[in-house]
């Protein structure tokens, strides 16, 4: 039986890491900022919204139900997630969109991401309640969302339909809502015949399988969306003989040459490479989110508390 501790250890383990990323004083002007290098550092000129996904992890950890678990109910922790999602809101731009590099920059990549992580903490710390003046606020950043679209990287078209998902179950909102369903029909069309989501015109198994996490909360969000669970099928078929006896994968025949699984939609779809990636952490060698960088640890172990739910959820309900 898969234990769920495969995925939440390495995801607690990066959380004290990331809470160094966070300014956590309240009386800071910078008060939710997780961009160290901007607040802190000041090496930078604006901080990295992505870096905001910190505020998901956080939720994931304070909810996460292991007795071990020493961020579990800790009330300090959702003080901070209120205080990275404003930081969020107040730093975006005045169209919605948000800054990932770049002075000036409307990030696709960095507002799909950071959108479906604020609308997935918000949903898992029980919905609009207490979150009213939040969502009012980040209304043009889905409607920006679902008037741009970058269909080269269906990684990063999924993450916006995500959003769009999220945003249009929690609201209501039928601007949005017709937005869910046209992103719907764009993802759908990125899916090739033999089952790969086109990343720069090729299959990457890394970003397949962020692709296809983020259309796993699709299916809980937006069921009416019939084609997905057929193409995830497809998209885990297309991914699962690149993936090792010990969950390794070449990165040499990957169109973006990733090196790492994300294992949420493995896990939520009962996918016979996931006893591969238990074999790769119970032996310590597979990529996991400790050994990132402080630019993609965050985002990583997100998927790991995720998959971790999943299992949980499966145990609970077999």
């Amino acid at each position: 039986m898969l234990v769920e501790s495969l995925f939440a250890g390495p995801a607690l383990a990066t959380v004290p890491r990331v809470l160094g990323f966070i300014d956590r004083d309240p009386d800071s002007p910078t008060f939710g900022c997780c961009d160290r290098a901007y607040w802190h550092y000041r090496l930078i000129d604006m901080a990295n919204s992505r870096a905001q996904e910190a505020g998901l992890l956080l939720t994931l950890a304070w909810l996460h139900p292991d007795p071990g678990n020493p961020f579990s109910g800790k009330d300090v922790l959702l003080d901070w997630i209120r205080g990275v999602w404003r930081f969020w809101l107040a730093a975006r731009n005045a169209d919605g969109s948000t800054v990932e590099v770049y002075p000036n920059e409307r990030s696709f990549c960095a507002t799909s991401f950071s959108a479906a992580a604020f609308i997935e903490s918000v949903r898992l710390l029980g919905g609009p309640a207490g979150f009213e003046e939040e969502l009012r606020l980040a209304e043009p950043t889905f409607l920006w969302l679902g008037s741009h679209a970058n269909p080269d990287v269906a990684n990063q078209m999924a993450a916006s339909l995500h959003a769009l998902s999220g945003y249009a179950a929690l609201t209501g909102d039928a601007k949005i809502t017709a937005m869910v369903r046209e992103r719907g029909a764009e993802m759908r069309a990125l899916l090739r015949e033999d089952g790969a989501f086109v990343e720069y015109d090729g299959l990457d198994v890394g970003y397949q399988t962020v692709t296809l996490s983020s259309l796993t909360a699709v299916t809980r969000l937006t069921p009416e969306l019939l084609w997905l669970r057929d193409a995830i099928g497809r998209g885990l078929s297309a991914i699962e003989p690149c993936i090792g006896e010990a969950g390794e994968v070449d990165w040499r025949g990957n169109s973006r040459r990733t090196q790492y699984v994300y294992p949420r939609a493995l896990v939520a779809w009962g996918s016979p490479a996931l006893s591969r990636l238990a074999a790769g952490l119970e032996a310590g060698s597979l990529v996991n989110p400790c050994w990132l960088d402080d630019r993609y640890t965050t985002a990583f172990a997100v998927d790991y508390f995720l998959a971790a739910m999943e299992v949980h959820h499966a145990h609970e309900h077999p």
